[in-house]
């Protein structure tokens, strides 16, 4: 059964063998967050191998805000948000990745934007801030040929889908994550499809990357993009 929404925001934050940083990372969230009132900070520890859920546990003891979710088995971006949103009752709910490549210092300014522009779903925009000598050339081909690709095939309000800092409001989140079949790379994709499928107004705001921050993406990485994007495309003619 679904949380009686607050007022409030959740933030979820996936994370992945992420043990040196976590700890801090949740410190610096929970410092920008902490004067919010009714604020939700649940970490979702996809299956770590490492001391990440430990971490996080011991950031969490210094904040009565945050809260640590974690199982045993790696199952994906998509499985951890679904979690954490499962654990959360805020009425807006912010995704944020939790290795900061997308520095939380930005999130007052981002969530005041979506507010402002009165949409169930505000997308980070990072095409600004991946400019050369920040982000490799080819890392930049590649995220540039997969929003060309979107574009024509799902025909989005938005040019991004993957950017890790994304706020919704939680009622189309309610309609949408139930019936996802992605759990990996493109849950961004299939979940914003399926929100403009059924009705859901979206936008996007840009978004400052923190410096030296790069995504290596591997050659099985790519394939169950393509892969999975192709499947989103099949699907949707039935949704």
């Amino acid at each position: 059964m679904p949380h009686s929404p607050s007022a409030g925001v959740a933030i979820l934050m996936p994370a992945y063998q992420l043990e040196p940083v976590i700890a801090a990372n949740v410190g610096r969230v929970a410092a920008v967050v902490a004067d919010w009132p009714d604020v939700e900070l649940i970490v979702i520890d996809d299956g770590s191998t490492d001391g990440t859920r430990e971490q996080a546990e011991k950031a969490a003891q210094e904040h009565p805000f945050v809260t640590v979710i974690s199982y045993p088995v790696n199952r994906g971006k998509g499985s951890a948000l679904r979690e954490g949103f499962a654990a959360s009752r805020a009425g807006t709910v912010i995704f944020l990745d939790s290795d900061l490549d997308l520095p939380p210092e930005q999130l007052p300014g981002f969530l005041n934007e979506f507010r402002r522009m009165g949409v169930d779903v505000l997308v980070g925009a990072k095409r600004s801030a991946m400019a050369p000598g920040r982000y490799p050339l080819l890392r930049r081909i590649l995220s540039r040929s997969f929003v060309a690709v979107n574009r024509v095939l799902f025909r989005l309000p938005v040019h991004e889908t993957q950017t890790g800092l994304k706020v919704f409001r939680r009622g189309v989140l309610e309609d949408s994550l139930p019936d996802l079949m992605t759990r990996r790379y493109a849950f961004d994709l299939e979940l914003l499809v399926r929100i403009r499928k059924a009705g859901g107004t979206m936008a996007e705001s840009p978004v400052t990357l923190a410096k030296g921050s790069s995504s290596g993406l591997s050659m099985t990485t790519l394939w169950e993009m393509g892969r999975d994007t192709i499947r989103i495309w099949l699907r949707s003619f039935g949704w």
